[in-house]
């Protein structure tokens, strides 16, 4: 059997002038172009239909619901009156993107250095330079000549495609290429897994899934089925358990922080399409104490080549730590969760960043902006039922002051917190600034979702009366989709 750590680093690719293809984005702001509207004085009776308003607490004030939709009334109508009947949520759908009727002609050698140079640098991972991953996906798809590495190859060129030209027929005939690849692999395969190969179906399966999730459409939850697949291989190959070299640690990293954020959206994510249960892919695919036990995956000299591995660990334990919200148990229950969350509240604050970390600012601040969103969530999750030694309004402050320092965040789960936090105009302002300056970059997927998600959330703040509780409304809005959102 061959050596697959030597096949893996055999290849380095060399490094040709690719041109950087991006289509240039329209300047909304400023433009001059698009509608304009003016709300008319009650005095200005020749431009509005003027009447008197409904006296008493319930009327509400037209100018502040001004950005307010129909469908966002009913939906804050059925969180408040806590309506279970999915039938009569108001979907939140995004426009599916059209497929270009040219088709766009791009040779395969083209395609992998564009994915070598711009198109890897969108995939989603903490703690490796994102390129860094897609010079690994390379050397595991050119390793061998099997009907996996075929596959890999094929799913390679597929997102390098749809990154570059968007959603066309070669995109798509790469990846069914891909799936048929993988398909024959499959029927091929030998009673023991071959290390390599097993290697290449997890290289192929989260290419598979950054292809579902980078345009952010509502059409196919499949990038939650992938991510079930692959962890079924890494567990049937043992691959967890191997003396890993770099490449294998960075593929398994990427893997573990998709996996654990999918856990995140699943916990708030209510509607039901023939799946199981909620927490589907951890109850299907992972034993249920698998990442609690994480730290012990990966032998100790393996840790100065994960440096992402504690910062996993603990967006893994914050997932767990409140399978349901706080308020909804008894006193007794409260009392025995809470040492442990306060254990866990401690480990986020005393986090630092590992010394093997780049000495870049900007990735400290992004670790530091993570940090701040665990805290923030694990906050509002336990209803702020833990004693915190700081108060959490200095750390959204803080994180808006991030937010603006770094201009932009191709990491969507703390600007989602963080967005869910957003109460004022000025804040709101920040958050889709944010958003606008990611989505310029070829370092980033769309944010449509996360965008789509937080406008109807900021409907309900600005309907609400009251307080709403914090997991009630996240996990109404985000089961209002009807594809699992994904926040990485």
């Amino acid at each position: 059997m061959a050596n697959p750590k030597k096949d893996m680093i055999g290849y380095r690719p060399a490094a040709p002038i690719c041109a950087r293809l991006q289509s240039p984005r329209p300047d909304i702001e400023g433009s001059g172009r698009g509608l304009q509207l003016s709300w008319p004085f009650g005095s200005q009776h020749r431009r509005a239909i003027v009447s008197e308003g409904p006296e008493g607490n319930d009327a509400l004030n037209v100018r502040e619901i001004l950005h307010t939709s129909s469908e966002d009334i009913q939906r804050h109508s059925h969180l408040t009156k806590g309506s279970l009947d999915k039938t009569e949520w108001q979907v939140l759908e995004l426009a599916i993107p059209m497929v270009p009727a040219v088709k766009v002609e791009v040779e395969n050698q083209d395609r992998f250095q564009y994915f070598q140079h711009t198109a890897s640098k969108a995939l989603a991972i903490i703690g490796h330079d994102p390129k860094a991953l897609g010079d690994v996906l390379i050397r595991i798809a050119l390793a061998s000549n099997t009907s996996s590495a075929k596959a890999v190859r094929e799913c390679l060129l597929a997102y390098s495609a749809l990154h570059r030209h968007g959603i066309h027929a070669q995109a798509m005939e790469s990846k069914i290429a891909g799936l048929s690849a993988l398909k024959v692999a499959s029927f091929t395969r030998r009673k023991e897994i071959d290390v390599l190969e097993a290697i290449q179906h997890v290289a192929a399966g989260m290419l598979l899934l950054s292809f579902e999730i980078h345009l952010s459409s509502c059409t196919s939850d499949d990038w939650t089925k992938y991510l079930c697949g692959v962890k079924k291989v890494i567990r049937a190959a043992g691959l967890d358990r191997l003396d890993k070299d770099k490449d294998l640690a960075i593929l398994l990293d990427w893997v573990y922080y998709q996996d654990i954020l999918a856990r995140f959206s699943l916990r708030h994510w209510y509607r039901q399409h023939g799946m199981p249960t909620l927490n589907w892919i951890t109850i299907t695919c992972t034993p249920a104490d698998t990442y609690m036990r994480m730290t012990n995956w990966i032998d100790q000299p393996m840790r100065r080549t994960s440096p992402s591995l504690e910062l996993i660990c603990l967006l893994s334990e914050l997932c767990d730590a409140v399978p349901q919200p706080l308020c909804g148990l008894s006193d007794t229950e409260v009392d025995e969760r809470k040492g442990f969350l306060e254990i866990l509240e401690w480990k986020i604050r005393i986090f630092k960043p590992s010394p093997v970390l780049p000495d870049n600012e900007r990735y400290s601040l992004l670790l530091e902006l993570y940090k701040l969103a665990m805290l923030v969530y694990l906050h509002r999750v336990t209803a702020g039922r833990l004693k915190q030694t700081i108060s959490i309004q200095l750390h959204i402050d803080r994180a808006f002051e991030i937010l603006v320092q770094l201009g932009s965040c191709e990491r969507q789960f703390p600007v989602f917190v963080f967005g869910c936090e957003a109460k004022s105009d000025a804040q709101r302002a920040i958050i889709l600034d944010v958003m606008s300056r990611t989505e310029s970059s070829v370092s980033s997927r769309s944010l449509n979702h996360s965008r789509l998600l937080l406008q109807a959330i900021w409907a309900q703040d600005d309907l609400a009366e009251g307080k709403t509780l914090y997991w009630n409304k996240v996990s109404y809005v985000i089961s209002c989709c009807t594809t699992v959102p994904s926040f990485t």
